[in-house]
């Protein structure tokens, strides 16, 4: 069976208009477990450069940023089938240069609050999928959401 989790951000900027013109966030990669096999759980670290999700965020240089994910508890494949997913307190990271080897880790269940250093940023998930002895095979898919506020 083959599971990735899709990716959806959302960005929202501070009053002035101009301000929310300067900000963005784009999904570039979705948080990707491969091929599992029932009963044996798959972790992702969010270094991982090719299976972590990775966010690319462009703020104000010195200015900040509320990080906060919505995250599933299941990935849902075939007939309904569901595959369980957990999120520990250190599989999100924060990189004000955009280098997946240079991260702040952080609870990607609780907010997080950013500082920009350049204009640029990114954001990083890995998580856990456990299949069950008797999962179903078959493609299962979920969707992360970021939100991100810029101050």
């Amino acid at each position: 069976m083959r599971v990735s989790l899709t990716i959806l951000s959302l960005a929202f900027g501070a009053a002035l208009p101009l301000a929310a013109q300067q900000t963005s966030v784009v999904g570039v990669r979705p948080l990707a477990f491969g091929a599992l096999f029932p009963g044996v759980p798959r972790a992702v670290l969010r270094t991982d450069p090719a299976n972590s999700a990775q966010f690319d965020l462009k703020g104000h240089p010195g200015g900040s940023a509320s990080l906060t994910f919505l995250l599933p508890a299941v990935m849902t494949g075939p007939a309904g089938a569901t595959l369980p997913l957990v999120f520990g307190g250190n599989d999100a990271g924060f990189s004000g240069s955009q280098s997946i080897t240079s991260q702040v880790g952080f609870d990607p269940r609780t907010p997080y609050l950013a500082t920009f250093t350049g204009n640029r940023a990114s954001v990083f998930l890995g998580g856990t999928a456990n299949p069950s002895v008797g999962q179903r095979a078959g493609a299962y898919t979920g969707t992360v959401t970021l939100t991100v506020v810029f101050f």
